[in-house]
């Protein structure tokens, strides 16, 4: 089987393809691989190179992290056209099979994708049956687990541009917690309209975790891998120069497993490169002295710890309470501070600044933006030099997945007053004006 993922062509592993393509092939005795597509691929080759792949095999056929691409979902209804055996996994795959509440009274909204996939699978590979991917239709939902499958074959992945080729993975991922603790958190915001509709109308949305987070509402929070697990992901790992080649830690506080992965892996005789971290303000701010530890550890075994990115997303109090990030502008100071006096400390042995490979998050523009955010962003990005290490080159427009929060706020909004918003593909384009109903 393939399973088709969305891919940059940089070399980097999938972890959640590349453990189900190696469960497949290990477990199921499906031989499998992953194929990463690139944005500008050729649909032409890429199907012909499928039906010369699947020659005489019976059409089965994944898919699996499409980060709302609308190529690769129009891609499903082309292989489907052509007689394959449909399946679509990761993230989102129950609401993206089922899409939208009330697609069938809105038009606009996003129908799913239940006319172009045959089976959908939410949750781990584990419990997938032979017979699944072959009889079943329709959505399976499996639960959440610590003890889940984490063996991940690094040599099977492949890009597709407008060929095949064989991917030499240079960055790779270890899982260490399943979700997020924040999205544990249950509240309810109160966001006003987009300024596009020019209306007084503020509405009570709940969530947990970001409010833009399709991820967080996805898998919530499971816990902690068990730490026989995580060592033997990293034994894993292909070696480069005598160490395992960089990883990024799957864990959105990752640093109180810090220095316990570093001494696991010295004590199993495992040599790190570098190890990136994807994590939340308030866990640098709450572990300022775990973290140090570890960085004392790091720089005498000549390893890096990578800050890769940070989820500040804003320097307005404002919005950082609309996205329901738990921190404020005081928080995101305090944080920048320590890891400007960290470095001090440790020079190159700790890297968190964007010249150093960081791309730290920072949302804008937002639904909600005004002078006096604007003003207040710009004030403080200049005060605290925000542009010296922080900000990335370019900010990232706030993106609605049609499965997250934003996404019920929008519903909302399309219940109360006679307006559609915009889709694009997964994707609710808040940012376009909205189309007004009669």
């Amino acid at each position: 089987m393939i399973l088709l993922t969305h891919h940059t062509g940089e070399p980097h592993g999938i972890l959640g393809a590349q453990l189900a393509a190696t469960y497949l092939t290990r477990n199921l005795n499906m031989p499998s691989i992953v194929v990463g597509v690139e944005r500008q691929f050729s649909k032409e080759h890429l199907l012909t190179f499928l039906d010369d792949y699947y020659r005489g095999d019976e059409r089965v056929i994944g898919f699996s992290h499409l980060c709302g691409r609308k190529d690769l979902l129009e891609l499903i209804g082309s292989v489907k056209e052509r007689g394959f055996f449909t399946i679509l996994g990761g993230p989102q795959a129950e609401v993206d099979y089922y899409g939208e509440a009330e697609s069938e009274t809105h038009p606009m909204r996003f129908p799913g994708l239940r006319g172009a996939i045959d089976l959908a699978i939410q949750g781990p590979v584990d419990f997938i049956q032979r017979e699944h991917v072959r009889s079943r239709k329709g959505c399976l939902r499996f639960p959440w687990g610590r003890d889940i499958t984490l063996r991940a074959d690094w040599a099977n992945i492949y890009t597709f541009s407008d060929q095949l080729k064989r991917l030499d993975v240079k960055t790779a991922q270890v899982l260490n917690a399943i979700g997020c603790p924040h999205a544990n958190k249950k509240s309810t915001v109160r966001l006003p309209l987009p300024e596009e509709l020019k209306e007084k109308l503020d509405m009570d949305v709940g969530c947990s975790g970001c409010i833009f987070c399709d991820v967080a509402r996805d898998k919530a929070y499971h816990g902690h891998i068990d730490r026989d697990a995580v060592l033997s992901q990293i034994a894993d790992l292909p070696d480069e120069d005598g160490r395992k080649i960089p990883f990024e830690i799957i864990d959105e506080y990752p640093l109180a497993s810090l220095k316990m992965i570093l001494d696991n892996a010295y004590g199993a005789g495992i040599e790190l490169s570098q190890i990136n971290l994807v994590c939340r303000v308030d866990d640098i701010n709450a572990h300022r002295e775990l973290l140090g530890d570890a960085l004392t550890v790091a720089q005498e075994r000549r390893i890096r710890i990578l800050f890769s990115s940070i989820g500040f997303e804003s320097f307005n109090d404002r919005i950082l309470q609309f996205l329901n990030k738990g921190i404020t502008v005081k928080d995101i100071v305090t944080c920048v501070n320590i890891l400007r006096e960290l470095k001090d400390q440790f020079g190159d042995s700790l890297l968190y600044r964007m010249d150093e490979g960081a791309h730290h998050g920072f949302i804008h523009p937002t639904p909600w933006d005004d002078s006096e955010t604007l003003s207040e962003n710009t004030m403080n990005i200049a005060m605290y030099r925000l542009f010296d290490d922080i900000l990335p080159p370019h900010s990232i427009p706030l993106i609605i997945h049609h499965s997250s929060y934003l996404g019920d706020w929008v519903r909302q909004i399309e219940s109360a007053l006679p307006v559609a918003f915009k889709r694009d593909g997964t994707w609710i384009e808040w940012w376009s004006q909205p189309a007004r109903l009669v």
